[in-house]
Protein backbone atom coordinates (compact mmCIF):
# COMPACT_ATOMS: atom_id res chain seq x y z
CA UNK A 1 0.00 0.00 0.00
CA UNK A 2 2.83 2.39 0.92
CA UNK A 3 4.51 1.71 -2.42
CA UNK A 4 1.35 2.75 -4.28
CA UNK A 5 0.98 6.00 -2.24
CA UNK A 6 4.48 7.33 -2.99
CA UNK A 7 3.83 8.14 -6.69
CA UNK A 8 0.51 9.79 -5.79
CA UNK A 9 2.17 11.98 -3.15
CA UNK A 10 4.95 12.95 -5.59
CA UNK A 11 2.35 14.03 -8.17
CA UNK A 12 0.47 16.09 -5.57
CA UNK A 13 3.64 17.83 -4.42
CA UNK A 14 4.64 18.63 -8.02
CA UNK A 15 1.16 20.04 -8.71
CA UNK A 16 1.30 22.28 -5.63
CA UNK A 17 4.77 23.54 -6.54
CA UNK A 18 3.68 24.31 -10.13
CA UNK A 19 0.56 26.14 -8.93
CA UNK A 20 2.61 28.21 -6.49
CA UNK A 21 5.09 29.14 -9.21
CA UNK A 22 2.30 30.24 -11.54
CA UNK A 23 0.61 32.43 -8.94
CA UNK A 24 3.78 34.02 -7.49
CA UNK A 25 3.55 37.82 -7.76
CA UNK A 26 5.57 39.50 -10.49
CA UNK A 27 8.56 41.53 -9.32
CA UNK A 28 7.74 45.17 -8.66
CA UNK A 29 8.89 47.64 -11.33
CA UNK A 30 12.00 49.63 -10.52
CA UNK A 31 11.24 52.77 -8.60
CA UNK A 32 11.64 56.12 -10.39
CA UNK A 33 14.85 57.90 -9.43
CA UNK A 34 14.54 60.77 -7.03
CA UNK A 35 14.69 63.69 -9.47
CA UNK A 36 16.35 66.06 -9.98
CA UNK A 37 19.73 64.36 -10.45
CA UNK A 38 22.64 66.79 -10.74
CA UNK A 39 26.24 65.93 -11.67
CA UNK A 40 29.24 68.23 -11.51
CA UNK A 41 32.27 67.89 -13.78
CA UNK A 42 35.37 69.80 -14.87
CA UNK A 43 37.35 70.15 -18.10
CA UNK A 44 40.62 72.10 -18.04
CA UNK A 45 43.46 72.65 -20.51
CA UNK A 46 46.71 74.05 -19.13
CA UNK A 47 49.73 74.65 -21.33
CA UNK A 48 53.29 75.87 -21.70
CA UNK A 49 53.85 77.70 -25.00
CA UNK A 50 57.40 78.33 -26.22
CA UNK A 51 57.67 80.34 -29.46
CA UNK A 52 60.63 79.05 -31.47
CA UNK A 53 60.40 81.57 -34.33
CA UNK A 54 59.50 85.27 -34.17
CA UNK A 55 57.68 86.84 -31.22
CA UNK A 56 61.07 87.43 -29.55
CA UNK A 57 61.23 83.87 -28.13
CA UNK A 58 58.05 84.47 -26.13
CA UNK A 59 57.11 81.71 -23.68
CA UNK A 60 54.38 81.45 -21.06
CA UNK A 61 52.28 79.16 -18.92
CA UNK A 62 48.55 79.60 -19.40
CA UNK A 63 45.08 78.14 -18.95
CA UNK A 64 43.42 77.90 -22.37
CA UNK A 65 40.15 76.30 -21.26
CA UNK A 66 38.39 75.84 -17.95
CA UNK A 67 34.88 74.39 -17.81
CA UNK A 68 32.62 73.64 -14.89
CA UNK A 69 29.97 71.29 -16.29
CA UNK A 70 26.67 71.15 -14.42
CA UNK A 71 24.47 68.44 -15.92
CA UNK A 72 21.05 67.70 -14.54
CA UNK A 73 18.10 65.42 -15.17
CA UNK A 74 14.69 66.75 -14.16
CA UNK A 75 12.64 63.77 -15.39
CA UNK A 76 13.16 60.62 -17.43
CA UNK A 77 13.25 62.64 -20.65
CA UNK A 78 14.11 66.19 -19.52
CA UNK A 79 17.71 67.30 -18.97
CA UNK A 80 19.66 70.53 -18.66
CA UNK A 81 23.25 71.70 -18.82
CA UNK A 82 24.97 74.86 -17.62
CA UNK A 83 28.66 75.32 -18.39
CA UNK A 84 30.65 78.42 -17.40
CA UNK A 85 33.76 78.89 -19.54
CA UNK A 86 37.01 80.56 -18.45
CA UNK A 87 38.75 82.80 -20.98
CA UNK A 88 41.36 85.54 -20.99
CA UNK A 89 40.04 88.88 -22.21
CA UNK A 90 41.90 91.75 -23.81
CA UNK A 91 39.64 94.81 -23.53
CA UNK A 92 40.89 97.91 -21.72
CA UNK A 93 38.89 97.41 -18.52
CA UNK A 94 40.05 93.89 -17.64
CA UNK A 95 42.94 93.34 -20.04
CA UNK A 96 44.67 90.03 -19.42
CA UNK A 97 42.19 88.87 -16.81
CA UNK A 98 40.67 85.39 -16.74
CA UNK A 99 36.89 85.81 -16.60
CA UNK A 100 33.96 83.43 -16.32
CA UNK A 101 31.20 83.41 -18.93
CA UNK A 102 28.41 81.03 -19.96
CA UNK A 103 29.17 78.74 -22.90
CA UNK A 104 26.36 76.17 -22.57
CA UNK A 105 22.95 76.77 -21.02
CA UNK A 106 20.15 74.65 -22.45
CA UNK A 107 17.22 72.39 -21.73
CA UNK A 108 16.96 69.04 -23.55
CA UNK A 109 13.93 66.88 -24.31
CA UNK A 110 14.87 63.26 -25.05
CA UNK A 111 13.38 60.57 -27.29
CA UNK A 112 10.81 62.76 -29.02
CA UNK A 113 11.52 61.28 -32.47
CA UNK A 114 12.89 57.92 -31.34
CA UNK A 115 15.54 56.33 -29.13
CA UNK A 116 18.66 58.47 -28.57
CA UNK A 117 17.06 61.54 -30.18
CA UNK A 118 16.87 64.94 -28.53
CA UNK A 119 15.71 68.54 -28.98
CA UNK A 120 17.70 71.34 -27.31
CA UNK A 121 16.81 74.97 -26.70
CA UNK A 122 19.27 77.59 -25.51
CA UNK A 123 23.04 77.92 -25.90
CA UNK A 124 24.15 74.47 -27.05
CA UNK A 125 26.46 72.59 -29.41
CA UNK A 126 26.03 73.40 -33.10
CA UNK A 127 26.10 70.40 -35.47
CA UNK A 128 29.71 70.30 -36.63
CA UNK A 129 32.48 71.21 -34.18
CA UNK A 130 31.35 69.09 -31.23
CA UNK A 131 30.95 66.14 -33.62
CA UNK A 132 34.46 66.50 -35.06
CA UNK A 133 35.95 66.91 -31.59
CA UNK A 134 34.31 63.60 -30.57
CA UNK A 135 36.58 61.96 -33.18
CA UNK A 136 39.69 64.12 -32.81
CA UNK A 137 40.19 64.25 -29.03
CA UNK A 138 43.01 66.83 -29.23
CA UNK A 139 41.01 70.01 -28.73
CA UNK A 140 43.57 70.67 -25.98
CA UNK A 141 46.16 71.26 -28.74
CA UNK A 142 43.99 73.87 -30.43
CA UNK A 143 40.74 74.30 -32.32
CA UNK A 144 39.84 72.06 -35.25
CA UNK A 145 40.17 73.30 -38.82
CA UNK A 146 36.92 75.21 -39.46
CA UNK A 147 37.06 77.01 -36.11
CA UNK A 148 40.79 77.70 -36.38
CA UNK A 149 40.17 79.61 -39.62
CA UNK A 150 37.20 81.53 -38.10
CA UNK A 151 34.64 79.90 -40.40
CA UNK A 152 32.54 78.70 -37.44
CA UNK A 153 32.42 81.10 -34.46
CA UNK A 154 32.76 78.53 -31.68
CA UNK A 155 31.12 75.20 -30.93
CA UNK A 156 28.13 76.73 -29.08
CA UNK A 157 25.45 79.15 -30.21
CA UNK A 158 22.00 80.30 -29.12
CA UNK A 159 19.14 78.55 -30.89
CA UNK A 160 17.10 75.38 -31.19
CA UNK A 161 18.52 72.07 -32.42
CA UNK A 162 17.50 68.48 -33.14
CA UNK A 163 19.48 65.24 -33.23
CA UNK A 164 18.00 61.94 -34.39
CA UNK A 165 19.37 58.63 -35.65
CA UNK A 166 17.73 57.15 -38.76
CA UNK A 167 18.13 53.41 -38.33
CA UNK A 168 21.65 52.23 -37.57
CA UNK A 169 23.29 53.81 -40.62
CA UNK A 170 22.46 57.53 -40.45
CA UNK A 171 22.65 60.35 -37.89
CA UNK A 172 21.10 63.76 -38.49
CA UNK A 173 21.66 66.93 -36.48
CA UNK A 174 20.21 70.29 -37.50
CA UNK A 175 19.21 73.61 -36.00
CA UNK A 176 18.57 77.33 -36.35
CA UNK A 177 20.95 79.64 -34.48
CA UNK A 178 21.85 83.30 -34.13
CA UNK A 179 24.99 82.57 -36.17
CA UNK A 180 27.35 84.75 -34.12
CA UNK A 181 28.48 82.10 -31.62
CA UNK A 182 27.95 82.08 -27.88
CA UNK A 183 30.46 84.87 -27.25
CA UNK A 184 28.60 87.47 -29.34
CA UNK A 185 25.14 88.99 -29.26
CA UNK A 186 22.99 88.78 -32.39
CA UNK A 187 23.36 92.02 -34.34
CA UNK A 188 20.42 91.69 -36.73
CA UNK A 189 17.37 89.62 -37.65
CA UNK A 190 19.28 87.16 -39.83
CA UNK A 191 19.77 83.64 -38.52
CA UNK A 192 21.95 80.65 -39.40
CA UNK A 193 20.49 77.31 -40.52
CA UNK A 194 22.96 74.47 -39.96
CA UNK A 195 22.78 70.75 -40.59
CA UNK A 196 24.96 67.64 -40.46
CA UNK A 197 24.32 64.21 -41.96
CA UNK A 198 26.58 61.28 -41.06
CA UNK A 199 26.48 57.93 -42.83
CA UNK A 200 28.00 54.76 -41.34
CA UNK A 201 27.78 52.46 -44.41
CA UNK A 202 29.34 49.40 -42.75
CA UNK A 203 27.63 49.54 -39.35
CA UNK A 204 28.12 46.32 -37.40
CA UNK A 205 30.62 44.86 -39.87
CA UNK A 206 33.74 44.36 -37.80
CA UNK A 207 36.61 46.75 -38.31
CA UNK A 208 34.73 48.58 -41.09
CA UNK A 209 32.16 49.70 -38.51
CA UNK A 210 34.47 52.61 -37.65
CA UNK A 211 34.24 54.20 -41.11
CA UNK A 212 31.91 57.22 -41.50
CA UNK A 213 31.11 59.81 -44.17
CA UNK A 214 29.82 63.18 -42.96
CA UNK A 215 28.59 66.36 -44.55
CA UNK A 216 27.79 69.75 -43.02
CA UNK A 217 26.26 72.93 -44.41
CA UNK A 218 25.65 76.36 -42.92
CA UNK A 219 23.42 78.92 -44.63
CA UNK A 220 23.71 82.25 -42.87
CA UNK A 221 24.09 85.98 -43.39
CA UNK A 222 26.15 88.78 -41.91
CA UNK A 223 23.43 91.16 -43.18
CA UNK A 224 21.16 91.48 -46.20
CA UNK A 225 23.02 90.41 -49.38
CA UNK A 226 26.12 89.54 -47.34
CA UNK A 227 26.25 85.72 -47.19
CA UNK A 228 27.90 83.46 -44.65
CA UNK A 229 27.93 80.00 -46.23
CA UNK A 230 30.08 77.00 -45.38
CA UNK A 231 30.10 73.43 -46.63
CA UNK A 232 32.24 70.58 -45.25
CA UNK A 233 32.66 66.95 -46.29
CA UNK A 234 34.70 64.55 -44.16
CA UNK A 235 35.58 60.88 -44.10
CA UNK A 236 36.66 59.43 -40.77
CA UNK A 237 37.83 56.12 -39.36
CA UNK A 238 37.97 55.11 -35.71
CA UNK A 239 39.58 51.98 -34.29
CA UNK A 240 41.21 51.00 -31.01
CA UNK A 241 44.66 51.71 -32.46
CA UNK A 242 43.97 54.21 -35.24
CA UNK A 243 41.93 57.37 -35.80
CA UNK A 244 42.02 59.27 -39.10
CA UNK A 245 40.04 62.09 -40.68
CA UNK A 246 40.22 63.75 -44.10
CA UNK A 247 38.06 66.79 -44.80
CA UNK A 248 37.49 69.48 -47.41
CA UNK A 249 35.66 72.75 -46.90
CA UNK A 250 34.39 75.57 -49.08
CA UNK A 251 33.06 78.90 -47.83
CA UNK A 252 31.59 82.09 -49.27
CA UNK A 253 31.63 85.05 -46.91
CA UNK A 254 31.03 88.80 -47.00
CA UNK A 255 32.04 89.97 -43.51
CA UNK A 256 32.92 93.62 -44.11
CA UNK A 257 30.26 96.30 -44.32
CA UNK A 258 32.92 98.90 -45.18
CA UNK A 259 34.11 97.17 -48.36
CA UNK A 260 31.52 94.47 -49.11
CA UNK A 261 32.39 91.72 -51.57
CA UNK A 262 31.88 87.97 -51.58
CA UNK A 263 35.06 86.12 -50.63
CA UNK A 264 35.46 82.47 -51.60
CA UNK A 265 37.61 80.45 -49.21
CA UNK A 266 38.63 76.79 -49.40
CA UNK A 267 40.86 74.30 -47.67
CA UNK A 268 41.53 70.74 -46.58
CA UNK A 269 42.72 69.06 -43.41
CA UNK A 270 44.06 65.61 -42.55
CA UNK A 271 44.46 64.20 -39.03
CA UNK A 272 46.04 60.92 -37.89
CA UNK A 273 46.38 59.33 -34.45
CA UNK A 274 48.26 56.06 -33.88
CA UNK A 275 47.68 54.80 -30.34
CA UNK A 276 47.96 51.92 -27.91
CA UNK A 277 44.27 52.36 -27.18
CA UNK A 278 42.16 54.90 -25.37
CA UNK A 279 44.80 54.69 -22.62
CA UNK A 280 48.55 54.77 -23.15
CA UNK A 281 50.88 56.25 -25.74
CA UNK A 282 49.75 57.98 -28.92
CA UNK A 283 51.43 59.70 -31.87
CA UNK A 284 49.53 62.46 -33.66
CA UNK A 285 49.91 64.44 -36.87
CA UNK A 286 47.79 67.03 -38.64
CA UNK A 287 48.12 69.12 -41.80
CA UNK A 288 45.82 72.05 -42.68
CA UNK A 289 45.89 73.75 -46.08
CA UNK A 290 43.84 76.95 -46.36
CA UNK A 291 43.24 79.57 -49.03
CA UNK A 292 41.58 82.58 -47.33
CA UNK A 293 40.69 84.32 -50.62
CA UNK A 294 40.63 82.45 -53.91
CA UNK A 295 40.54 85.71 -55.87
CA UNK A 296 44.03 86.57 -54.66
CA UNK A 297 47.02 84.56 -55.80
CA UNK A 298 49.84 83.20 -53.68
CA UNK A 299 48.15 83.87 -50.32
CA UNK A 300 47.50 80.35 -49.02
CA UNK A 301 48.87 78.95 -45.78
CA UNK A 302 49.90 75.57 -44.36
CA UNK A 303 49.78 74.40 -40.75
CA UNK A 304 51.68 71.28 -39.67
CA UNK A 305 51.23 69.75 -36.20
CA UNK A 306 53.17 66.71 -34.99
CA UNK A 307 53.81 65.20 -31.59
CA UNK A 308 52.82 62.63 -29.03
CA UNK A 309 50.61 62.09 -26.00
CA UNK A 310 50.01 59.82 -23.06
CA UNK A 311 46.46 59.22 -21.78
CA UNK A 312 45.04 57.90 -18.53
CA UNK A 313 41.40 56.91 -18.98
CA UNK A 314 38.96 55.78 -16.28
CA UNK A 315 35.19 55.18 -16.50
CA UNK A 316 34.22 58.78 -15.67
CA UNK A 317 37.45 60.72 -16.13
CA UNK A 318 40.59 61.08 -18.23
CA UNK A 319 43.93 62.86 -18.13
CA UNK A 320 46.14 63.52 -21.13
CA UNK A 321 49.67 64.91 -21.47
CA UNK A 322 50.23 66.24 -25.00
CA UNK A 323 53.49 67.55 -26.49
CA UNK A 324 53.45 68.97 -30.04
CA UNK A 325 55.39 71.14 -32.41
CA UNK A 326 53.24 73.45 -34.55
CA UNK A 327 54.48 75.25 -37.65
CA UNK A 328 52.53 77.68 -39.84
CA UNK A 329 53.86 78.66 -43.25
CA UNK A 330 52.43 81.63 -45.20
CA UNK A 331 52.88 82.30 -48.90
CA UNK A 332 54.41 85.60 -49.96
CA UNK A 333 51.17 87.52 -50.55
CA UNK A 334 50.01 86.85 -46.99
CA UNK A 335 52.82 89.12 -45.75
CA UNK A 336 52.93 87.35 -42.39
CA UNK A 337 55.97 85.88 -40.61
CA UNK A 338 56.38 82.13 -40.25
CA UNK A 339 55.35 80.55 -36.95
CA UNK A 340 56.92 77.71 -34.98
CA UNK A 341 56.02 76.82 -31.41
CA UNK A 342 56.45 74.05 -28.88
CA UNK A 343 53.33 73.26 -26.86
CA UNK A 344 53.26 71.17 -23.67
CA UNK A 345 49.63 70.74 -22.60
CA UNK A 346 47.45 68.85 -20.16
CA UNK A 347 43.85 67.73 -20.59
CA UNK A 348 42.02 67.02 -17.31
CA UNK A 349 38.38 65.91 -17.44
CA UNK A 350 36.04 64.34 -14.94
Amino acid sequence: MTTRLLPVLALLLASVATSHAQTAPAPAPAAEPDYPIVRLGVVSYAQYDAELENRDSFNAFDLTRGYININGQLASNVRFRITPDVRRITDSSLAGTLVLRIKYAFVELDNLTGARSWVRFGAHQTPWLDFEESINRYRVQGTVFAERENLIPGSSDFGVGLFTPVGKYIDVQAGVYNGEGYAQTDTNRYKSAQGRLTLRPFAGRGIANGFRLSGFYNEGWYAADRPRRLGIVMSSFEHTNLVATLEYLKATENPSAAAPRDIDRSGSSAFLELRQGMSGWAAIGRVDLFDPDEALGNNSQRRVIAGGAYWFVWPRSRVGLVVTNEQVHYNAAAARPEENRLLVQTHVEF
